[in-house]
């Protein structure tokens, strides 16, 4: 059986995943008239560069018997590829949805829309359909149904679902401080920029995959989302700025 509090919390982790990108972007379009395409193009971006391109490539060498030896081999060196391919795909594709998409949207308000998107939709994609599918079959388990999915369901502390939602507002505001960096290089034409974001990602992902410990990595990611919002605040001056 799955317990109530195991679908209260997969249910409060799908509203999250669904109703925060949502809610930031009407909150935003109010506010500050944020671009709509921007949130789209965002979205856009992380899908081509990551279910197009990485998670396919990812997918192929876990299938080869020579990757599969290097892994158990070299279980630290894993990591730090999976983070650092994360970092590149990601930045480089939010670079060149700034640069060459959004090339004559380039504003604080529109960086922010980007990274609602791109974050936003990691969200619903990564997180939220997979806890939706969850849900369908907790109540197919609870109905008395068999089903292969089960027992990862039944053995998951409930806490698991909870984190799930929480770990995806951590990382929004991780995806719209990285936009502003990657924004205030293409202004400036300074590549440095993509590689400053392309560090901070595959650094952040190394520290969240390499630490067993689920509560550390948590506090981990609401510290670095305190850092970025703080970085999103005092950005807005800085952009704003270099904008005109």
């Amino acid at each position: 059986m799955i317990s109530n509090s195991k679908l209260i919390f997969m249910i409060i982790s799908t509203i999250i995943c669904f109703g925060l990108p949502i809610g930031l972007t009407v909150y935003f379009y109010k506010k500050e008239k944020i671009s709509l395409f921007a949130v789209f193009c965002g979205a856009l971006m992380f899908i081509v560069s990551q279910v197009c391109l990485r998670i396919p490539m990812l997918q192929y060498l876990n299938k080869q018997p020579w990757f599969i030896n290097f892994i158990k081999s070299n279980t630290v060196i894993y990591m730090v590829l999976i983070a650092l391919s994360a970092g590149i795909f990601e930045e480089v594709a939010r670079f060149i949805g700034i640069k060459y998409i959004l090339k004559n949207r380039l504003s604080w308000k529109n960086g922010i829309a980007f990274g609602i998107g791109h974050g936003g939709v990691e969200a619903i994609l990564i997180v939220g359909f997979t806890y939706i599918s969850n849900i369908i079959y907790s109540f197919f388990i609870n109905s008395g149904n068999e089903i292969p999915y089960a027992d990862v369901l039944i053995n998951t502390p409930s806490y698991m679902f909870l984190l799930g939602g929480l770990e995806r507002i951590f990382a929004i505001a991780l995806h719209m401080a990285l936009t502003m960096v990657v924004l205030e290089g293409v202004i400036k034409k300074q590549g440095k920029y993509i590689l400053y974001a392309i560090s901070i990602h595959a650094l952040v992902d190394f520290v969240a995959v390499y630490n067993k410990n689920i509560f550390l990595i948590e506090g981990f990611m609401c510290l670095v989302a305190l850092i970025s919002l703080r970085f999103l605040i005092r950005s807005k001056s800085k952009i704003k700025s270099l904008s005109f």
